[in-house]
């Protein structure tokens, strides 16, 4: 019975948190992209492929990945921007005596209210593998973005569409992946040093232009005004 009503509060608790969420309407997002330090992949003996529907150059170090939308807990509230879920990248090497080391990342997020970017991390390394579900990966030491005009920390509510700008670098390893990890943070310890940024541009929404229609009935509407002073004045 204890289990039952335990499992009942944490189901109307996660239940709760997801009915509070309130999505923020972005307009079309131009550019999303993270930026590697190719030299210090290389250093690291680490090469870099995309997942899903991303893309990776492996000459600029440019991974690009489609952003999904932003949301916020209440409004005025910090952003949480989603990526694509299933798109990401993969970080690979092979050490002797270790073998094959992979590090595959997707369904990343950023969330500005602890300036953390998230994401599923499926890590292989001596002969087993393990699933980190929106684990805590990197924290952003510098953080400039906007939505709209306020800034992504203090997201208001508005029913139109607004441009999602981001830019954030000077990562740090999360302290939860280090635990997590254990020994194993070995594996990923540069991580921080070769993303050199992650940016978000957005289009400026376009100012919506009235109907033919509208103008037609502003024509007849200022025909009238017309006629009605005329009929006054005579």
């Amino acid at each position: 019975m204890k289990f039952l009503k335990h499992f009942a509060v944490s189901f109307l608790a996660v239940a709760a948190t997801a009915a509070s969420a309130a999505s923020v309407t972005l307009s079309p997002v131009t550019s999303s992209t993270v930026s590697f330090d190719t030299a210090a992949l290389a250093s690291n003996n680490f090469t870099a492929t995309a997942l899903g529907g991303s893309t990776y150059n492996s000459s600029t170090g440019i991974l690009t990945d489609a952003i999904a939308g932003a949301s916020v807990s209440s409004f005025p509230g910090a952003a949480l921007v989603s990526y694509d879920a299933t798109s990401g990248i993969s970080l690979s090497t092979t050490i002797a005596f270790v073998g094959t080391v992979k590090v595959n990342m997707t369904n990343f997020s950023y969330n500005a209210a602890d300036n953390m970017l998230y994401g599923d991390l499926f890590v292989t390394a001596l002969g087993s593998s393990k699933t980190y579900t929106n684990q805590s990966i990197l924290v952003a030491g510098n953080e400039v973005g906007t939505i709209g005009a306020d800034s992504i920390n203090s997201v208001s509510s508005s029913a139109s569409a607004r441009a999602l700008n981001m830019t954030l670098s000077s990562f740090t390893l999360s302290s939860d992946l280090q635990t997590q990890l254990g020994s194993a943070v070995s594996f990923v310890s540069w991580l921080p040093g070769a993303v050199k940024n992650v940016t978000v541009v957005s289009a400026n929404p376009t100012p919506s232009v009235p109907e033919p229609s509208t103008y037609a009935l502003m024509g007849l509407g200022l025909v009238g005004i017309a006629l009605s002073a005329r009929r006054k004045q005579a």
